[in-house]
């Protein structure tokens, strides 16, 4: 009797697990850019188009939320500070297959690596070095899932 429910409980978790991964939305080659001053976010999309993805960009939370719903991306790169707000309601709410990086002109504090683990991001100096680009751009570029056929 005990194998029996072992057995109905197993294949109801099988049936969960498979509706899951159907009704799951599955990330796409995209990476967002949310910045709200226009260099910055013109010049980090043009960064991160080596990444081999599309890249989109918002300069509002509300814009980013509503591209996010639309596109799926697979990764966001946000600024910290934004006009009267910081990016972290956002990257609070963002999706669970989506990546989160920070960047951030502003010296690193504990309390700024602690918010950014808060919310399962990576926290990143704005590159300004050639090295430091190539590590933001790597790191996104891991973030990706495979290209398709």
């Amino acid at each position: 009797m005990l194998d029996a429910a072992r057995v109905r409980l197993a294949l109801s978790l099988d049936a969960l697990i498979e509706r899951d991964r159907r009704d799951t939305p599955l990330p796409q080659r995209v990476v967002l850019v949310l910045d709200d001053e226009e260099i910055g976010r013109d010049s980090m999309a043009a960064l991160l188009r080596d990444c081999g993805a599309e890249v989109l960009v918002a300069a509002t939370p509300a814009e980013a939320r509503a591209l996010i719903r639309a596109n799926r991306p697979a990764v966001v790169v946000a600024d910290y500070y934004l006009r009267d707000t910081t990016s972290i309601a956002l990257l609070r709410e963002r999706p669970a297959y989506a990546r989160a990086v920070i960047v951030t002109g502003a010296v690193h504090t504990d309390a700024l690596a602690s918010i950014a683990l808060g919310v399962r991001a990576d926290l990143r100096d704005r590159p300004i070095t050639p090295e430091a680009q190539c590590e933001l751009v790597a790191l996104v570029a891991s973030y990706l899932p495979p290209e398709t056929a």
